[in-house]
């Protein structure tokens, strides 16, 4: 391996971790976040080409996952209209292509685990992202509850997914039955803002229902990144690249050093 090799593999090696702790400090930002879900670095060896006298320096490449199976702390909040899923599935979201006083729904189907839903103006359930909630697939408007003085007090949610509210007065209110979309290769969803996601070739297109999910009122589901562990793979990330940035120092100084004996 040349020096130049070295230099190249440094380079690349503070490159990657650069990029691991661009994942990770998303990571610790959005500790608080509702249903969010943390970016996990892997590092892979660029296997060097050799012969039997000679080897090229390989490298390393990363690729990023999401862990989406991996569920956080459902928590109640007081919030009614909040929801929180335990187990798989993803509420039936789509964004807003109008404007907040006549909202139009006409974009692409979404899937998300934020369940900080609460009502915008015209009642319509909106999540901390901007996303609105779908009862399912085909439902042709977000789900909506009443505004002004008459209130939801809870929300309550059936084993088989019926949202059912209760107003200020005491009287309740159907609201339709939830569902869910369910994926089989859900590592593979392509992600967008706000925790959201969208289906491709490698997820799979969903199935529809709760499939053993249960969904809760007045509570969401927490991030799962953990403030302790993060902290541990930054310092983990920043001894690495510092590590990198001393072989390019070393293999720098070590290549003047050769250029200056030539002169």
């Amino acid at each position: 391996m040349s020096l130049y090799d070295a230099l190249s593999n440094s380079v690349a090696g503070a490159s990657a971790q650069s990029f691991a702790l661009n994942n990770i400090s998303g990571n610790i930002a959005n500790t608080q976040t509702a249903g969010f879900k943390t970016t996990e670095t892997s590092f892979a060896d660029m296997l060097a080409q050799t012969t039997a006298k000679s080897q090229s320096g390989g490298g390393v490449s990363t690729s990023t996952r999401d862990t989406l199976g991996l569920q956080g702390t459902v928590q109640s909040t007081g919030v009614a209209t909040n929801l929180a899923i335990s187990g798989n599935g993803y509420f039936v979201v789509r964004s807003n292509t109008g404007t907040p006083q006549s909202p139009t729904f006409t974009g692409e189907t979404a899937y998300t685990r934020r369940g900080d839903f609460a009502p915008d103006s015209s009642g319509y359930l909106v999540n901390g992202a901007g996303y609105y909630l779908f009862a399912g697939p085909s439902a042709t408007a977000p789900v909506q509850v009443p505004t002004g003085t008459n209130t939801l007090s809870s929300l309550t949610v059936s084993p088989a997914g019926t949202l059912t509210g209760t107003k200020a007065d005491g009287s309740t209110l159907a609201l339709g039955s939830m569902t869910l979309a369910q994926f089989g290769g859900q590592d593979n969803l392509t992600s967008l803002d706000g925790g959201t996601y969208v289906a491709n070739g490698q997820s799979g297109t969903p199935s529809y229902g709760l499939n053993g999910a249960t969904l809760t009122a007045g509570a969401t589901e927490q991030s799962n990144a953990g403030i302790s562990d993060q902290f541990s793979k930054m310092i983990e990330t920043q001894q690495a690249y510092t590590a990198n940035t001393k072989v390019m120092s070393a293999a720098d100084q070590m290549l003047q050093d050769a250029i200056a004996m030539d002169v």
